[in-house]
């Protein structure tokens, strides 16, 4: 009768302890972040998209970096600086201009048409805005100049101020 008891108090214990075999805590994860939305952005990102902005309006240009390296194909920096330029120059249209290290001029001229071609695609109906070769139209800043932009980015600007289209694609400013 014992052996019956121990075997029965055996099994009960090794039912009960079943479960909590099952419940092994989740690994961490490595490698990707979690499916849905991102993190926050840093609340200071706002105030410094609108600076972001300017540079782009006066420097007006693209690099190598902004095509997949040895194509003529543009890279998604390139399809982001593109739209990015749609949008402000919209109004008042302009030209953007490539700088290129590359030394194929076959490459150059087609990567030049394709971003024309990316830009007559993303803003029909808008000024004209092209890309051609040339140097970046900004004339770049000094140290004492740079050391102030530090002021000058931790004034109050939001995105809701800065520069964006509206619906029917004119420009609107706040």
């Amino acid at each position: 009768m014992v052996r019956r008891r121990n075997g029965f108090s055996t099994a009960v214990i090794a039912a009960c302890l079943c479960p909590l075999a099952a419940c092994v805590p989740d690994k961490p994860r490595l490698n990707s972040p979690p499916v849905g939305y991102s993190e926050p952005q840093h609340p200071m990102s706002e105030y410094f998209a609108y600076h972001n902005d300017q540079g782009m309006i006066h420097d007006l240009s693209l690099a190598d970096i902004h095509f997949v390296p040895h194509t003529t194909e543009l890279s998604a920096t390139g399809q982001a600086r593109l739209e990015r330029y749609a949008e402000l120059l919209a109004t008042r249209g302009g030209t953007i201009h490539y700088d290129p290290t590359e030394k194929n001029e076959k490459i150059v001229k087609a990567r030049i048409d394709a971003a024309n071609e990316f830009l007559k695609q993303t803003s029909p109906g808008t000024k004209t805005i092209t890309v051609a070769l040339g140097i970046a139209g900004g004339r770049g800043m000094g140290s004492k100049e740079a050391s102030l932009g530090k002021e000058v980015a931790k004034q109050p600007e939001t995105r809701q101020r800065a520069y964006r289209l509206n619906v029917e694609g004119k420009s609107t400013s706040n």
